[in-house]
């Protein structure tokens, strides 16, 4: 037996409750695909400003070079060299650490790359050594020299270049900030 009411009112569909419900799903669409332009973006500037900091030694020009081989600009914020684990203050202590005597007026040029913005695709010549017998000397103790360099991106990422590190994934690795420690900080 049916129990429906033959005289009962048909039910009304509410149109408007319809329409609040539909506003209300295209309304958190949209704020997710926002959510997700908005991230894609954020992504698209990261890579624009991407640096990329190479260290390297140049045997044919007697240098020590330092690269940006990124798409943004490198802040450096910390630069170290170490000779047999020790921090050197400038290459005058690096030449004496590994050779014996420190390096004299004319016997070699450098640059200054602490606190310094490198650019997309510059070189800066860290060390260049003018005399061939000095550079020779130099460069049969440098596996005893180490680098590492501190530097971010214009969006405030940074990474570590080391080359004291153990490992290869180590040796090039993201970092909260550029951590200073005045006692161990490279300043030529």
């Amino acid at each position: 037996m049916n129990d429906a009411d033959p005289q009962a009112p048909a039910r009304r569909v509410d149109w408007s409750a319809v329409a609040a419900i539909v506003a209300t799903l295209v309304g958190l669409l949209a704020l997710a695909v926002s959510a997700y332009t908005a991230d894609l973006q954020r992504k698209q500037v990261r890579a624009q400003v991407w640096p990329r900091l190479v260290l390297a030694w140049s045997g044919v020009r007697h240098e020590f070079i330092v690269m940006n081989k990124g798409v943004g600009p490198a802040l450096v914020g910390s630069v170290r060299f170490t000779v047999d684990g020790v921090a050197q203050r400038d290459w005058k202590a690096v030449s004496k650490a590994l050779i014996g005597e420190p390096f004299a007026a004319g016997q070699y040029s450098q640059s200054t790359i602490s606190e310094w913005i490198v650019a997309p695709g510059e070189q800066l010549t860290v060390l260049q050594v003018s005399d061939d017998a000095l550079w020779q000397r130099f460069r049969s103790e440098m596996p005893r020299l180490r680098g590492r360099i501190c530097f971010c991106s214009t969006l405030k990422e940074c990474w570590v270049v080391d080359q004291t590190a153990q490992t290869r994934e180590d040796s090039y690795r993201a970092v909260d900030r550029c951590e200073r420690s005045e006692a161990e900080e490279f300043n030529e």
